[in-house]
């Protein structure tokens, strides 16, 4: 009796002995957006033991597409897309539960799948890890989106997008007092190309058959201010 005791007990010290202590949880299969979008996964991370953790993310692979960036973040910070391996442990509190670890896919140029794997783990335990991996469903937009309204003006989102040629951007000036203008530019700022926004026309057709491929922006100024920007991708 004895023996089978102390044979059960050290089976119980070995399996605590191998537990894991931390884990990721509400752990999402996969996560979705549209070409040219930023896509934010969050992988939730909680302490199971009574001690804290100093957790270390190390990047171990990653399958992106054409013009697609991957980073991932602790909290506010966020590293180069070039680094792989967080160069600091975070403390992950007994019991704690933390949001803070992103893992962040710039949509690029094109439909399709993309992973990136991870390996997190215990600074202090290295063999005390998980090997996570984060997908991607990347898909083209096919809705004309609002994206700025005001008692003086109203205006779609550039469609398509990407583009090849052409693309179209719909507009509603409702005050025909004001000066609306379309500016694209480059990702230095530069400005590339000016589209005035007349209340007696609806549309505007923007030219991109001359530009190479890439993400470019357009901003939307109404007398002179700045009052919104978004992505414009360029795809031939």
């Amino acid at each position: 009796m004895r023996i089978y005791l102390s044979i059960i007990l050290g089976f119980v010290a070995i399996c605590s002995a191998y537990a894991q202590s931390f884990e990721v949880i509400d752990n999402i299969g996969t996560f979705k957006g549209e070409i040219g979008e930023d896509i934010t996964a969050t992988i939730p991370l909680k302490n199971n033991s009574s001690r804290p953790i100093q957790i270390i993310i190390k990047r171990i692979d990653q399958i992106i597409g054409t013009g697609q960036i991957n980073y991932f973040c602790w909290g506010d910070e966020c590293y180069d897309p070039d680094t792989n391996q967080m160069p600091l442990s975070q403390t992950l509190y007994p019991g704690e539960i933390t949001n803070k670890f992103k893992s962040i896919l710039v949509g690029g140029l094109a439909e399709g799948f993309s992973s990136v794997k991870y390996l997190i783990f215990d600074s202090d335990n290295p063999s005390d890890v998980i090997e996570h991996e984060v997908t991607y469903t990347i898909e083209e937009g096919t809705e004309k989106k609002l994206i700025f309204s005001s008692k003086d003006i109203k205006i779609t989102d550039v469609y398509p997008n990407p583009v090849e040629d052409f693309a179209i951007i719909e507009y509603n000036v409702l005050n025909i007092n004001i000066n609306a203008k379309i500016l694209i530019h480059n990702v230095l700022g530069s400005v590339i190309s000016e589209y005035k926004l007349s209340s007696l026309e609806n549309k505007i057709k923007i030219k991109t058959n001359d530009l190479n491929s890439g993400v470019y922006f357009y901003t939307l100024y109404v007398d002179n201010d700045g009052v919104m920007t978004h992505k414009l991708i360029v795809k031939k």
